[in-house]
């Protein structure tokens, strides 16, 4: 694993093992050395009386005194001779300690540098990405976009440090994405408002300079320019405070059968001043659901006047409602040429392409955007597919209460 936290416990563990194996192996270093400079007669002789028996054979008897002597070697009697070992003795106990002494000061030395060492290894393995990151943030502040981290060593980086930062060059990417967004929900904008004033100000100018009647067919027509773009206004409003989470709901427990009877009755208007006529297939039994009826309604109707838009006159507009895997499913299908197969991934999106205009040249490219946003409020997700003729609307909302499958 290659986790901060296993780097960390690996070299404490190595701290410890190197403090713990320094100093006894200097010591005994130091031992040999001292021992080493003994004259070779009298080496052997300390060497065999005083090294110990092995680790866990029982203590070391028998070697003081003239029964400790090892077999076949007697103790030395000459006063002399022993004068001089005894001599001998004392300056090797002497240099022991004071080698001890060294290897215990150099132990600890090379323990603390191997530590500082450790220590600076992980410390800059931490603090590199982190400070890339931060230098990175910086410039992204100052409005450099297209800022990205790179890391160096990849392989060698713990898993955290990868992970910030991949984090902050998606946040980066999200964020280069939503301005390039915004800058063309802008100018998409600007020329959904300029279409509608531009007819607008031409027939004004007509009619001030009299060159067309002021008569009521043409109130009609300055009337729908200025619904237009009251209409697109009001959309870009909701839209906005949806996106800045001010749109709040008023959500009630609602039965989604009667609801989608009594909404079609009264939207059918919407459907059948386009000369289309509508169908509605409901279960008889109550599919209940917690929504706020009027931002439901807003859905509904925005699925309708779609669907009739681009129904050809004389065809049908069928809603179907269903229930599936704990969900209500609301379909709105239409008779019409049916969506491109290059357009249903962005249908919803503002201003898509995607069957922005109807065969009435209408329409603001916002309606099934609005028709998205409000039904993501509400828990469920909205699709859409093509059928043999037409295209359906799939509205999923989560169900309230458990309802048998349909």
């Amino acid at each position: 694993m290659n986790r901060l936290g296993t780097r960390l416990l690996a070299a404490m563990v190595l701290v410890a093992l190197v403090s713990l194996s320094v100093v006894p192996v200097a010591s005994l270093l130091a031992e040999r050395g001292t021992i080493a400079a003994l004259p070779a007669g009298f080496r052997e002789r300390v060497i065999d009386r005083t090294t110990p028996t092995p680790l866990f054979r029982g203590p070391m008897r028998g070697r003081v005194g003239p029964a400790g002597s090892a077999p076949g070697r007697e103790l030395e009697t000459d006063p002399a001779r022993l004068r001089e070992e005894t001599a001998l003795l004392y300056a090797l106990l002497s240099d022991t300690r004071e080698a001890q002494r060294r290897a215990v000061t150099i132990g600890v030395l090379l323990a603390l540098a191997v530590s500082v060492a450790l220590a600076y290894a992980l410390s800059r393995g931490i603090a590199r990405p982190i400070e890339s990151v931060s230098e990175a943030a910086a410039k992204l502040g100052a409005g450099a976009l297209d800022t990205r981290v790179r890391l160096e060593r990849r392989g060698f980086a713990p898993d955290e440090a990868r992970a910030l930062t991949e984090g902050f060059n998606g946040m980066a990417a999200s964020i280069e994405g939503y301005e390039a967004e915004r800058k063309a929900m802008l100018a998409d904008i600007a020329h959904e408002l300029r279409t509608p004033l531009a007819a607008l100000h031409m027939r004004l100018e007509a009619l001030a300079d009299g060159l067309i009647p002021f008569d009521q067919s043409e109130v009609g027509l300055l009337k729908g320019h200025a619904d237009l773009l009251a209409r697109l206004i009001g959309d870009l409003r909701l839209l906005s405070l949806a996106d800045a989470g001010r749109l709040s709901l008023e959500l009630a427990d609602v039965d989604l059968a009667a609801w989608t009877t009594h909404a079609a009755a009264a939207d059918a208007y919407a459907v059948r001043r386009h000369g289309a006529d509508l169908n509605v297939d409901v279960p008889d039994r109550p599919v209940r659901v917690r929504v706020d009826p009027q931002r439901l309604e807003q859905v509904f109707l925005n699925l309708l006047d779609n669907a009739a838009r681009f129904s050809p006159p004389g065809e049908g507009v069928d809603v179907t409602l269903t229930v599936e895997g704990g969900r209500a499913l609301l379909r709105v299908r239409d008779r019409g040429p049916g969506v491109d197969d290059a357009d249903l991934a962005t249908l919803f999106e503002r201003f898509s392409h995607g069957r922005r205009r109807d065969r009435e040249g209408h329409g603001t490219g916002l309606g099934l955007a609005i028709v998205r946003t409000l039904v993501t409020l509400h828990g469920g997700d909205v699709g859409v597919r093509n059928r043999d003729p037409g295209a359906e609307f799939t509205v999923a909302l989560p169900l309230h209460e458990p309802t048998p499958a349909s």
